[in-house]
């Protein structure tokens, strides 16, 4: 028997627990896969950290489903998270889900519902489970994240438990399934050839109806592949009768075909060709793909820290470390610190490498993330852009990890637990996969560059502007002055401004 190490999705659960694959799921559970079990009266969600030939404990339950052939995490994205829960001391499995699109994950709640009992006449109330027990009359019964958002800030648990003990309320555990699902349309396509369909053009019908199928043949005559039905209904006018009469006739096919979420799909790539580089790009370009090209033979890489003063090009040397990573088969994430820069860092990137980029943040639908994530996991976006979540992309072959403006605290997820440093969980993730880090910032951090120099960091430095091109001259920008003022001498002569 096969067993499984599993981290089960429930708030404050740390660990792993042991469960056993039963036959009919032989050869269905690898590590990394999203799973149903047994925890305690509940079912919840877990993700598998790894199998084993023996169990650390007598007796084990069962995995009851597998929700994914397929992977949901990669082996590295595992050992990422086990770092993350040990370095800021929390669950795994809060830092394995946070990997996973939302929808996807589910955690077990309770659906509550009146009692079929009749109610005790002696029985008392508190003003809140009079309103528990007139809110659920309305409203039916309810999950327990439905009561949350209809009871904020209120102790409603303990009221309910108070209601379950004197048989007015039932309570059971519930696992919602995933929210989130491959989207599916429906399409038609000719099931004869042409001159079959050319002959059965005058027994489709009569009058408009005639007219309405002979205009499908004919437009689907003109399709070798499957068409969305809409685009027959907008061409032809016809509708879904008119299409289920002719496969009834074995003229045409209907069936269904997974089409794409793409929040990329209204961008509009303008290919550029690559400028000219400075000596100071050039040089740091070099080293970043010296690194690329010896990644993994000798060794974790030190991350490179990249100090470039505003307006000296960063970027361009981010797109010649990307197009070395893509030459070697490799796949690449840029983090930016806000969704607001995301947009332009992603026109630079699809203008570079259209079709090869895919964006990652908060303010995608559930079904656009969901499919950028399954587009990246079977290695389809090479590269993926956006802010600190994008780290947890499930690329299979990643090469490279940049971090612009990596001295922004938004890389710190404080707001919300689980908490992380995107900046050091991109260092510690490098190391894992074999990949190379770049941070770059005008003005990195004090304590990172002593931390660069501590430990020997390859540090790259862009000290003057990109020229300006006008016409065929080009014209250097000159940095701002910048002058020192001693805010103490403002003070000893009374200004008590924070302007001297």
């Amino acid at each position: 028997m096969t067993y499984a190490q599993i981290a089960v999705n429930v708030p404050q659960v740390s660990g792993v627990f042991d469960y056993h694959i039963p036959d009919e799921l032989a050869g269905q559970v690898e590590q990394g896969c999203l799973v149903v079990v047994p925890f305690g009266a509940k079912t919840v969600q877990g993700i598998v950290v790894r199998l084993a030939e023996q169990a650390q404990v007598p007796e084990t339950r069962p995995v009851l489903a597998v929700l994914d052939r397929q992977p949901a995490l990669t082996p590295h994205q595992i050992r990422l998270g086990t770092y993350l829960a040990e370095e800021n001391l929390s669950p795994l499995a809060a830092y394995l889900h946070l990997m996973l699109p939302p929808g996807l994950s589910q955690q077990a709640d309770t659906v509550y519902r009146l009692s079929q009992t009749q109610p005790d006449a002696a029985a008392r109330f508190s003003p809140l489970q009079r309103r528990l027990v007139q809110t659920l009359e309305q409203r039916g019964e309810l999950r327990g994240r439905q009561i949350q958002v209809a009871f904020p800030r209120q102790n409603w648990k303990a009221a309910l438990q108070a209601l379950q003990r004197q048989g007015r309320v039932d309570a059971r555990p519930v696992l919602l399934p995933p929210s989130v699902h491959p989207k599916l349309v429906r399409t038609v396509q000719l099931a004869v050839l042409p001159e079959v369909a050319t002959g059965q053009l005058g027994g489709l019908g009569r009058g408009k109806s005639l007219e309405r199928r002979q205009a499908v043949l004919k437009f689907l005559m003109q399709e070798p592949w499957p068409v969305a039905v809409s685009w027959v209904y907008a061409s032809t006018g016809a509708n879904l009768s008119d299409l289920t009469a002719l496969a009834g006739q074995g003229l045409v096919r209907l069936s269904e075909s997974e089409v794409w979420r793409d929040p990329l799909e209204h961008f509009e790539p303008q290919p550029s060709e690559p400028p000219q580089l400075t000596g100071e790009q050039q040089a740091a370009v070099e080293a970043i793909c010296a690194a690329l090209q010896n990644a993994g033979a000798e060794g974790p890489q030190p991350p490179f820290l990249l100090h470039g003063v505003t307006g000296s090009g960063k970027t361009e040397v981010y797109l010649h470390a990307v197009t070395q990573a893509l030459r070697q088969g490799k796949q690449a994430i840029i983090l930016v610190p806000e969704i607001a820069l995301t947009p332009q860092t992603v026109r630079r990137f699809i203008a570079r490498f259209p079709g090869q980029v895919g964006i990652i943040h908060s303010q995608l639908s559930p079904g656009e993330r969901y499919d950028t994530w399954r587009r990246a996991r079977a290695g389809l976006l090479p590269v993926i852009v956006g802010p600190r979540s994008a780290l947890f992309t499930p690329l299979p072959q990643l090469g490279l990890i940049v971090i612009d403006e990596f001295h922004d605290s938004a890389y710190y997820q404080e707001s919300e637990t689980p908490f992380y440093h995107a900046v050091r969980a991109a260092v510690h993730y490098a190391q894992l996969s074999g990949a190379v880090t770049v941070l770059g910032s005008a003005t990195p951090p004090v304590e990172w560059m002593l931390h660069a120099d501590k430990h020997h960091w390859p540090l790259l430095k862009l000290a003057t502007r990109v020229p300006a091109r006008q016409g065929p001259a080009t014209t250097a920008l000159p940095l701002p002055p910048v002058q020192v003022v001693d805010m103490r001498t403002e003070l000893r002569q009374g200004n008590r401004s924070i302007f001297s």
